[in-house]
């Protein structure tokens, strides 16, 4: 052995369910709260870090909701088709325009979708409700006051508060704050995630591939779900299986907000993740209650939080949707993320295993689930599938025919 320390392969000290596990991952995991300034153009999807209240009516004035004439409303009562009520035309006004005169007894004013009310009305006609004759518009049916107007302040009252800190900025919302003539928003920046790979035996794509050797999967895919999350991911170059080395990325992965390493959390004689974070902070848990991605750990290192997840890229990216998914989105301050699902009846009969609470990708066509899963190392066992199924810790088989509820995966 010449010398080498001998690692000893140790069990789980305890399987976490998935429910504890998430309470654990809820109660342990906040919202950061660094805030950045930024242009609306780029709100959408980030968090607001600031009540927004409105300093100016919207719209700013009384303004036809048609294309029409502007009237007083009395001048219009009793018109028909055949005993059409006629007002004198005394201009026209597009929007953007302002009309500096006043619209008197027995006069209008052409108006478009958008534009003021002139000063001495309240209604607007309809053009399809009118006819011309001469320098006379015919209105054909009456309207009543504030008929086809929208009234200053319908929309927005100022002073008013029109959203509050901590919503997510949706299209609709960006649109509210131009209309407030917005042009900056203050946010709560994106946390940051470091994304650690670690195996000797993981190589980047691009480079050769000794004897032995595979290319690195989980930290792409993981980087493309926490993109699709709110943060922002940090990609760490492959870490070696030796204890100083996993140590020291550990100690700068907490530059970021939150640490994510894939592989090297498992009881094998070369995982080492476990006992860094216990060495540097505390493990939260280790080993959960599922299958697959047993081998998943949660820990604190100086307040950011350590996720360890499986090296096989079905396991990893399977858990990730389960447990990093709901983590990310929290400490982004993003709302719960609810996925659809839908229901369907086993193509065929699955065997599964008592004793974990099972998660079988899988594929729906036609109201048929078939399994998509080959086994954890597989990446495609995931990225041919819809989705997945959760198959109970205490159930032993599905049959074929058996009516099943699939998650769907982004």
């Amino acid at each position: 052995m010449g010398g080498e320390q001998v690692r000893v392969m140790r069990p789980f000290k305890r399987l976490t369910s998935r429910e504890e596990a998430l309470a654990v991952i809820s109660a342990n995991i906040r919202r950061i709260e660094r805030v950045e300034r930024i242009p609306i153009e780029a709100a959408a999807g980030r968090v607001l870090a600031e009540d927004i209240s409105a300093d100016l009516n919207v719209p700013p004035f009384n303004r036809a909701a048609m294309d029409g004439y502007a009237v007083r409303a009395v001048d219009t009562y009793g018109a028909t088709t055949y005993n059409p009520k006629r007002l004198r035309l005394i201009g026209r006004q597009n929007a953007g325009e302002w009309f500096e005169g006043e619209v008197n007894q027995e006069e209008c004013l052409e108006v478009a979708t958008g534009s003021p009310i002139p000063r001495g009305c309240d209604a607007v006609v309809p053009i399809e409700y009118t006819g011309m004759e001469g320098e006379y518009v015919e209105v054909r049916r009456p309207v009543h006051p504030g008929a086809n107007i929208s009234p200053e302040g319908e929309d927005i009252r100022k002073g008013e508060t029109v959203m509050r800190r901590g919503e997510t900025l949706t299209p609709g919302k960006v649109g509210a704050l131009a209309a407030l003539g917005r042009e900056w928003v203050e946010v709560f920046s994106k946390p940051t995630v470091a994304v650690i790979p670690t195996g000797s035996e993981v190589r980047p794509p691009g480079s050769p591939l000794g004897r032995g050797q595979v290319y690195d999967t989980n930290s792409y895919t993981l980087s493309a779900l926490i993109s699709a999350h709110g943060c922002i991911p940090k990609r760490f170059p492959v870490v070696p299986d030796e204890p100083e080395a996993i140590r020291e990325a550990l100690r700068e992965g907490l530059s970021q907000d939150l640490l994510v390493f894939t592989g090297g959390s498992s009881v094998g004689t070369r995982d080492l993740l476990a006992e860094a974070v216990e060495e540097m902070g505390r493990v939260l848990f280790h080993g959960l209650q599922v299958k697959p991605g047993k081998p998943t750990l949660l820990g604190i290192v100086e307040d950011k939080p350590v996720f360890g997840m499986p090296g096989y890229p079905t396991s990893c990216l399977s858990n990730a949707y389960i447990f990093l998914v709901p983590a990310l989105r929290k400490l982004a301050g993003l709302p719960t993320h609810e996925p659809r699902r839908v229901t369907g009846r086993m193509a065929e009969r699955v065997v599964a295993t008592t004793g974990r609470e099972q998660f079988l990708t899988v594929k729906v066509r036609d109201g048929f689930v078939y399994p998509a899963f080959k086994e954890s190392g597989a990446i495609t066992s995931i990225a041919h599938a819809d989705g997945y199924i959760i198959i109970p810790i205490n159930a032993d088989v599905i049959e074929e025919g058996e009516e099943v509820t699939v998650t769907l995966l982004e």
